[in-house]
């Protein structure tokens, strides 16, 4: 190893703190101070305390439940024809009924996207986040549905050929079932 004025040398100061401390500890003779017990009265006190909610978390949560809930139920009101037991597996490609209730769903959530930015349109990406990933997501879903099958009416693309009809229809019924899921999933971000 390395010897002189440049050499490293290495100390071991934690062991011998430990060890330092574990001495003094067992030498003293009197144990630590134990923790006063609190007394029935003020435990319980603690635990009333501690089941009251904050009133400034909760106020502020509850007044964006009640912007989301507010913004949703005028999008509802704007387009009330969202009906997706329209859409089942055995929907024809071209029920333009089914098509109707898709649209109606997607401008719901478009709607209450708008509604939800222009009430705060400077924080409103922060706080109605989890809205708008659901809303992007119900938006993506219809769009799925448009192209390059057109489901349900919902584009003014030709239907597929005789042949691939029964494939079309099918895969139509799967992109409707998923985009009922992300509907949910809307439903849930927007409905306490």
């Amino acid at each position: 190893m390395f010897s002189g004025r440049g050499a490293i040398r290495r100390t071991w100061p934690l062991p011998l703190a430990v060890a330092a401390g574990v001495l003094l500890t067992a030498c003293s003779g009197d144990p630590a101070p134990a923790e006063p017990t609190p007394s029935p009265a003020r435990s319980s006190e603690s635990a009333t305390a501690s089941a009251v909610p904050d009133s400034s978390a909760s106020a502020t949560t509850s007044q964006l439940t009640r912007d989301i809930k507010a913004a949703y139920d005028a999008a509802t009101d704007a387009y009330p024809d969202v009906d997706l037991d329209k859409c089942t597996r055995t929907t024809s490609l071209d029920d333009r009924r089914c098509g109707a209730a898709l649209t109606a769903a997607e401008n719901v959530a478009a709607d209450t996207e708008r509604r939800l930015r222009v009430n705060k349109p400077e924080y409103a990406d922060v706080l109605y986040s989890d809205v708008f990933l659901t809303t992007s997501a119900v938006q993506d879903g219809i769009d799925r549905l448009r192209d390059p099958i057109p489901c349900y009416g919902l584009s003014d693309a030709a239907d597929p050929p005789p042949p691939l009809r029964a494939e079309a229809e099918s895969i139509c019924a799967e992109g409707a079932d998923i985009f009922k899921i992300e509907w949910g999933i809307f439903l849930s971000s927007v409905t306490p």
